[in-house]
């Protein structure tokens, strides 16, 4: 996706995790929309319950949504008491609202093994994991997942399972809170739209607490035009993300760079420090994440996105002209 900076610069921007590859009708979509916010939605959202039950399987009596999937994970942290399992390095939002609310904070490795007998020997409170995980593109499939969620089960331990990413790889369900946005797949953050599983209980009293009216109109319209569409349009996107993924990180490690990443984005690192390769990127008008603020990253690990052929050749050969000066 192009960015617009100040007095008109185009940038390319892979530093967002968004789908270039986004529905042909989505801004007409979005333009037909607009109507509806001259109105207030009504505050029960109950067609958007039922829109996402139907597109998901989920009961209704389970469904939250909110503005953003971020008000969703903000609630998970508020219902905690005294402790919070994160698994990193990853989404640092995760932390600040763990701090926020008081929460000691443990943190864990991704590793099944090491998350597994945590659980079991410390029963700890709550466990959060994203998967995929944002921002190394490590990925649990259903069985692992569903391991862990299991032995938090038997541990009575809440689980929350950021799904962000899910798109981009195989969908599946498991018994924890689930949370997902339609932020990534359809490539609208400034729309604020996410969805989720809550156990029973804790959805009634998800909207209980919520803020009235906190889907506006436009994200409503949006979200139940495509929801139901989302299954077959996301294995159509997976499809060319999983092409041009191949093709970056082969171009990546002959220049160097080890990647690594099942969604779409890759987390590099090479024998670079990386506010170099920024400020030279910068200037080609080309962004990309420094990734020094994550629990167990360094100043030389960066995060690009999966982008169209055509982007990602602008920024392989960016990278390229680095490599060369700088080796």
């Amino acid at each position: 996706m192009e960015i617009y900076l100040s007095k008109g610069m185009k940038v390319l921007d892979f530093a967002s995790n968004l789908n270039p590859f986004r529905p042909g009708d989505l801004k007409e979509k979005i333009i037909s929309a607009a109507e509806s916010s001259f109105y207030y939605p009504h505050n029960d959202y109950s067609a958007l319950i039922d829109t996402i039950s139907c597109s998901t399987g989920w009961e209704g009596r389970n469904v939250v949504f909110g503005n953003g999937s971020i008000e969703l994970i903000e609630f998970f942290f508020r219902i905690l008491k005294k402790e919070v399992a994160i698994v990193q390095p990853t989404f640092t939002e995760y932390e600040r609202f763990a701090r926020i609310y008081g929460l000691d904070v443990i943190n864990l490795r991704w590793n099944l093994d090491d998350i597994i007998s945590f659980i079991r020997e410390r029963k700890p409170e709550a466990v959060v994991v994203c998967n995929p995980n944002n921002p190394t593109g490590d990925y649990f499939r259903e069985h692992e997942m569903s391991e862990i969620a299991e032995c938090c089960i038997s541990s009575e331990t809440k689980l929350m399972v950021d799904q962000a990413f899910m798109d981009f790889v195989k969908p599946y369900d498991i018994h924890a809170f689930q949370i997902r946005s339609l932020t990534k797949i359809l490539g609208v953050p400034g729309l604020r739209f996410g969805y989720g599983f809550f156990p029973d209980g804790y959805a009634e009293l998800y909207h209980e607490r919520r803020v009235p009216w906190n889907v506006n109109s436009i994200a409503k319209a949006v979200a139940e035009e495509y929801l139901p569409k989302i299954k077959a349009f996301s294995r159509y996107v997976r499809k060319r993300i999983a092409r041009e993924r191949v093709h970056m990180k082969r171009k990546m490690k002959n220049l160097g760079f080890l990647s690594s990443g099942k969604a779409n984005f890759l987390l590099c690192s090479g024998d670079y420090e990386v506010d170099e390769l920024f400020r030279f990127l910068e200037q080609k008008a080309i962004l990309i994440r420094k990734c020094d603020d994550f629990r167990g990253l360094t100043g030389r690990h960066f995060r690009v996105s999966v982008r169209k052929r055509g982007e990602n050749r602008v920024l392989l050969r960016s990278l390229e002209i680095f490599v060369q000066e700088n080796s």
